[in-house]
């Protein structure tokens, strides 16, 4: 690709908050040509029209460095004037799968007569841009990993801006950024992988319609931009100490409630006064105030440890309470007292103070009770910006509520989801707003689509969430703003959501409903990586049919442009659990590309921190420890399973790096000691030390492995390195890391020299698996997995447990495997699951924090090992080792992926004797083992009988 076309942008600014921008260039098409391809990338998301049309969306998630861009043929030019037409939504921020760039766009037109470059039509300025106004910039974000909840007012803006019969003239012209290699974007590689799926999924069902009357009034507050100025990362870690302040004014002595809410995971005090008197709170809990006449100084203590430094605040009296910022400094209403102290600390392998120091005005603001008394602060005080306050917070507003009347659900309200021309007709309720609850039937990942028939002004909104108590409580997960808002023009319309969310429930509330409207439909556009369905498993067991349908929507539902850990809160690449899912995707999928575009993203880490990081390509720079030991140990697996050697010799640099990294943090005594996230599992353990075992033990593995891919390179001389770098290891391991009395490896080594009392599970299972004990040591271990002692630390996520099911099938408990997941995923069916949970207790009274977690999918690995017993003998399955089991059932049959196609097993109890039946490619060649009296079919042929 020759880039002859400029970077443009509008006047918003390098890194415009929640911006979305609109460009339009009209051109026309007199001579003849052959072809017409359009390459387009943007920062950091763009949608192209073609006459009108979406014809795509893009770009993939990649480092800034090493961006990526589109092409697309284009089949619908017409001779004369056409319009592309793009609209860019820049962040203006970092999230979980994206590093703050800059705005910009580049878009190039490429025309073809006889393989020739005939003409083209470059992104410059003369471009016309215009920022939409629909889409409202005051939101809120949708979690501490996410963008922003999109927020839609259909007035605001030309609906018909992409059409070639739209009038531009008013609009500014571009501005030109740069040319091609211009920074951040150096370097534009091509799409790597094929654009993701667009498929129609309607709804299961409407359950439920309420009149519903929400908060009064409710804010969202963004205190990042005031106390982390100029930060535009999404690092966890940031330390604060400060105060926000408002007065509440009410016309008259007044009771109601204040509800004070943030992350759920952030270490905050949930301290605020009003008038001096003290609240201790927590998220979700109603604070019964009275406020006087007049002024009431509210002041909120936001000091703590936050990933995401946003404060919600609702209020709800009879009337309506004035918020004014003391000193009248602020516009928004309120004012920051600080920062007192603020840092953002980095987990990225070096030493870091993860505490917060006390400053004296600190301590002595918090007796302050009065405007007099805070006059002293004053010199402290910034206001807050208008734009860093969310006054549109659906989740909030679909929390904070009171349910005013039910209403029972006739047929005409189930016509929304029916894919139909039928309608749901709504008419406004006597009192409060009108609620639906809609179940998809399945958690999705997807856009949503609606087509309703509404007045101007009424406000459709859209709150989405992942379970459902036996009770009717819905999780909501407060960490999770998974919402949108839409604001109709009038008449009949259509809108189709920019922001792909992942969901299973939907809470539809009307409001501002001053006359009937009319719902259409309402479904979802389910994103995910395309591919054929391959990996299947059948067995007389219908309980085991049901956990492998779920693990295997499980991994469909995290397969995007990378992996993800989960559709709805993160949709990140962690790189642990990209390990664990890659081995499912083996199985269920087989996306060999989507797990090389992981693993080669991953591998660019080690270029911004000293290991790979946690997950990538992130804002939130981070190194969890075993997980970048995961990455080397997936590397060696993806050549397992593919075979494709040319990947070794482009990954193996980076490798070979890694190891060079790990050797830094090796100390006198020869084991690992680093200052990183050094967690394994949601579990006690004790393992927030710079020496913990299991990732001593797993490196060990990850040595040899790595190593065995240095041979395959002829890198003779690293193989040696690398392999006797794992015996030292070992050794040293076995050396400090073992109890001889107690006959346990223990959790870690504090920092002042103390050997860890706790004794875990999860920790002498991976020194089990990573062949790190010998003898007595390994015979004592076996014992523990097969029956945990009750006092030591229990396996508390399906994370671990893919680990656990690999040991006891080592060790041929295959029915304690069996009754472990039919206990685990029976409970999970029990309530509702459609998809693996994250874990069970995470949060307090809820199932779970994440509901559908590519972690956690790992019966589909577990099956084609131990039903279909499917496992490569030589690179790419060009021999394969073939062993059904029926472990007791009375028929199996399923399908492997393999790169050469699939492998298709029959396998049944017929009494006198199993009948075996194997279907693969005639080019791999099987070794297949059978237990005696059974009759074996290859390809239709029968080869022998026992």
């Amino acid at each position: 690709m020759e880039w002859k076309a400029n970077w443009i942008w509008d006047r918003s600014g390098e890194h415009p908050r929640n911006q979305w921008t609109c460009f339009r260039r009209t051109f026309s098409v007199n001579s003849e040509y052959e072809s017409a391809r359009l390459s387009i990338s943007a920062d950091t998301k763009y949608f192209v029209y073609l006459n009108g049309e979406q014809i795509g969306s893009g770009p993939v998630r990649g480092w800034t460095s090493e961006w990526y861009y589109d092409q697309y043929e284009l089949y619908g030019l017409k001779k004369g004037v056409n319009v592309i037409a793009v609209l860019v939504n820049h962040y203006g921020m970092g999230t979980m799968h994206y590093i703050e760039g800059r705005g910009g766009l580049l878009a190039q037109i490429d025309f073809y007569n006889n393989g020739q470059v005939m003409s083209r039509l470059l992104s410059n300025e003369k471009w016309k841009t215009a920022t939409h106004d629909g889409f409202v910039k005051e939101s809120v974000k949708m979690s501490n990993c996410l963008s922003w909840a999109e927020i839609y007012n259909a007035n605001r803006f030309a609906r018909d801006w992409e059409q070639l019969s739209f009038d531009d003239s008013e609009w500014d012209n571009a501005e030109i950024i740069g040319p091609y290699g211009i920074s951040p974007w150096m370097d534009l590689n091509p799409r790597d992988i094929p654009h993701l799926t667009n498929e129609p999924i309607f709804p299961h069902s409407v359950k439920s319609l309420k009149a519903v009357r929400p908060v009064a009034q409710h804010y969202s507050i963004d205190l990042k931009p005031t106390y982390f100025p100029g930060e535009m990362d999404c690092n966890s870690g940031k330390l604060m100490q400060g105060y926000l302040v408002t007065e509440l004014h009410s016309k008259e002595d007044t009771e109601g409630v204040i509800t004070l809410t943030f992350d759920a995971h952030a270490e905050a005090k949930w301290e605020f006064t009003l008038s001096g008197e003290g609240y201790k709170t927590k998220n979700g809990k109603y604070e019964k105030v009275r406020l006087r006449k007049g002024a009431n100084l509210l002041i909120v203590d936001v000091g703590g440890f936050f990933h995401e430094p946003t404060m919600h605040l609702t209020f709800d009296f009879p009337d309506k309470i004035d918020l004014k910022a003391p000193f009248g400094q602020s516009q928004s209403g309120f004012l920051a007292i600080g920062p007192f102290f603020s840092d953002t600390q980095l987990q990225i392998g070096n030493p870091f103070q993860n505490s917060i120091p006390f400053v004296k005005e600190y301590l002595e603001m918090k007796q302050v009770s009065n405007l007099s008394e805070l006059e002293a602060f004053k010199k402290w005080a910034i206001p807050i910006q208008n734009d860093h306050v969310c006054t549109d917070n659906v989740s909030l507003l679909s929390i904070f509520k009171d349910d005013l009347k039910t209403y029972p659900i006739d047929f005409q309200h189930q016509n929304m989801v029916l894919p139909n021309h039928s309608f749901t007709y709504v008419l406004p309720k006597e009192e409060g707003d009108t609620e639906y609850l809609i179940d998809f039937g399945k958690e999705y990942l997807g856009h949503i689509e609606f087509e309703v028939e509404a007045a101007k002004g009424t406000i459709f909104d859209f709150f989405l969430f992942e379970s459902i108590h036996h009770d009717g409580r819905i999780e909501h997960t407060f960490s999770l703003n998974n919402s949108l808002r839409y604001v109709s023009r009038d008449g009949r319309q259509v809108y189709w959501s920019f922001i792909p969310r992942g969901f299973r429930y939907m809470l539809l509330t009307i409001r501002n409903l001053k006359t009937p409207c009319k719902i259409f439909k309402v479904k979802v556009d389910v994103t995910t990586f395309p591919t054929g369905n391959i990996g299947s498993f059948r067995s007389s067991d219908y309980l085991l049919n049901q956990i492998w349908d779920i693990s295997k929507h499980t991994v469909r539902m995290c397969a995007q442009d990378t992996i993800i850990d989960c559709p709805a809160y993160e949709q990140a690449l962690w790189t642990g659990d990209s390990y664990n899912i890659s081995l499912m995707n083996y199985f269920t999928f087989g996306n060999y590309d989507l797990v090389k575009r992981c693993l080669k993203l991953i591998s660019k880490s080690v270029y911004r921190s000293p290991l790979p990081e946690s997950h990538v390509p992130s804002g939130w720079q981070n190194v969890l420890t075993a997980w970048s030991i995961l990455w080397m140990k997936a590397c060696r697996e993806y050549y397992r399973y593919t075979g494709d050697l040319e990947f070794i010799k482009e990954i193996y640099p980076e490798l070979k790096l890694t190891v060079q990294r790990f050797q830094e943090f090796i100390n006198k005594d020869g084991l690992v000691e680093i200052s990183a996230w050094n967690m394994l599992d949601w579990a006690p353990m004790d393992t927030e030390h710079k020496i913990v075992t299991h990732q001593n033990a797993l490196l060990v593995d990850a040595l040899r492995q790595t190593a065995y891919l240095a041979s395959i390179l002829r890198e003779n001389e690293d193989e040696m390195k690398f392999l006797s770098l794992a015996d030292k290891l070992k050794q040293a391991i076995n050396e400090h890391l073992w109890d001889g009395e107690e006959k346990v490896f223990i959790d870690s080594i504090h920092e002042d020299g103390k050997r860890s009392e706790i004794r875990s599970i999860q920790t002498n299972l991976m020194v089990y698996l990573t062949d790190c004990a010998d003898g007595e040591r390994k015979a004592v271990i076996e014992k523990y997995l097969i029956t945990p002692p009750e006092s030591f630390v229990q396996i508390k996520s399906p994370f671990v447990l893919f680990f656990y099911y690999q040991a006891l099938m080592g060790l041929g408990k295959n029915e304690t495997v069996l009754d472990n997941i039919r206990d685990i995923y029976g409970y999970m069916l029990e309530n509702d699951a459609t998809t693996c949970w994250e874990g069970w207790e995470l949060i307090e009274g809820d199932y779970s924090r994440s509901h559908c977690h590519g972690w956690s999918a790992a019966p589909t690995y577990v099956f084609g090992n131990l039903f279909l017993g499917v496992k490569p003998l030589e690179p790419g399955f060009t021999k394969v080792a073939i062993s059904p089991n029926l472990n007791g059932l009375k028929w199996i049959k399923g399908s492997v992926p393999i790169p050469q196609g699939r492998i298709d097993i029959y396998c049944k109890d017929t009494g006198e004797y199993t009948d075996l039946q194997i279907t693969l490619p005639e080019v791999v060649e099987a070794l297949v083992t059978v237990s005696k009296n059974t009759r074996v079919r290859i390809n239709g042929e029968s080869k022998q009988t026992f």
